[in-house]
C-alpha cells in the first residue's frame, strides 16, 4: 500500500435492536447484537494498521466511534441507499487527498491482509478491483483517483445483497468505461450458515478478530465432560 492510499470502512455502529436482521432472527437480537460489536471491534483493530477514514451511521454515534478508532479520519454516511453510501464514501476518501481508496464493510472480520493489498494494487486509473463474496457481492472494492467521476454510475440502479450485485457493478463499470479487475474471493456474515466459516477460520487463526473469537466460542456446544478415572 502506497503512502498516499487510503482504507475506507463502511460500518454501522452496533446498536441493540437495529441491523444484523437474518442473524437475529434465528440468534435472536442480544446474541446478534454482541456478534455485530465483535465484527466492528475487530474490522476497527486490524484496520488500524493502514491510513483510514471511517465511513460511519448513525451520525450520533460520532464520538463512539471516534474513540472506537483514535486517529482514524470519520465521515458520517448520508441517508439513501447503499449504492449512494458506497459513493460518498469513496469521494471522502478522495476528498481526503488519497490516490486509491480501499472500500471494506465490517461484515468480514477475518478478511486478509492479503487479499486488501491485492485489490487496492489491482486499482489504476482504467479499473477497478473487486474482492468478490461467495453470495454474489464484494466484500472490497479498489479505486484510483482518477477513476472518481464515474464511480457514481457503478452504484446506480444495484439491487443490493442479492447473488447478482456484483454481476450488476460489473456491468455498469463496463458501461462507464471502467474495466474491473478480480482480486480474489472471500465471505461476509450475514446469515447463520455463515458462521460455521467463520468459525472454522478463526480455530486457525483466532487472533485475526479475537473479539468475534470470544462471542462465537459462547455460541458453540461445549465440549462433552471427560469420563471420570477408573
Amino acid at each position: 500500500m502506497r503512502r498516499d492510499d487510503l482504507l475506507v470502512v463502511l460500518m454501522r455502529w452496533p446498536s441493540p435492536g437495529t441491523g444484523k436482521s437474518r442473524l437475529v432472527a434465528t440468534l435472536g437480537a442480544e446474541t446478534a447484537h454482541r456478534l455485530h460489536r465483535g465484527f466492528v471491534a475487530d474490522t476497527l483493530a486490524w484496520s488500524a494498521a493502514w491510513p483510514r477514514l471511517i465511513a460511519f451511521d448513525p451520525p450520533e454515534a460520532r464520538d463512539r466511534v471516534a474513540r472506537a478508532a483514535p486517529g482514524a479520519a470519520l465521515a458520517a454516511q448520508p441517508g439513501g441507499d447503499l449504492g449512494g453510501r458506497l459513493a460518498h464514501a469513496f469521494a471522502r476518501g478522495f476528498a481526503a487527498g488519497a490516490s486509491r481508496v480501499l472500500l471494506v464493510g465490517s461484515d468480514s472480520p477475518t478478511l486478509p491482509e492479503a487479499l486488501l493489498e491485492a485489490c487496492v494494487g489491482a486499482a489504476d486509473p482504467e479499473a477497478v478491483s473487486l474482492v468478490g463474496a461467495r453470495d454474489g457481492g464484494f466484500v472490497a472494492m479498489a479505486a484510483a483517483r482518477a477513476a472518481a467521476a464515474r464511480l457514481p454510475a457503478l452504484f446506480e440502479g444495484v439491487q443490493w445483497s442479492t447473488s447478482r450485485t456484483a454481476a450488476q457493478v460489473t456491468a455498469r463499470a463496463h458501461a462507464a468505461g471502467v474495466a474491473v479487475r478480480h482480486a480474489g474471493g472471500w465471505y461476509d456474515v450475514d446469515e447463520v450458515a455463515d458462521l460455521d466459516r467463520l468459525a472454522a477460520d478463526l480455530a486457525g487463526d483466532p487472533g485475526r478478530a479475537p473479539r468475534t473469537a470470544a462471542v462465537l466460542a459462547g455460541l458453540l456446544p461445549a465440549a462433552p465432560p471427560c469420563p471420570p478415572a477408573r
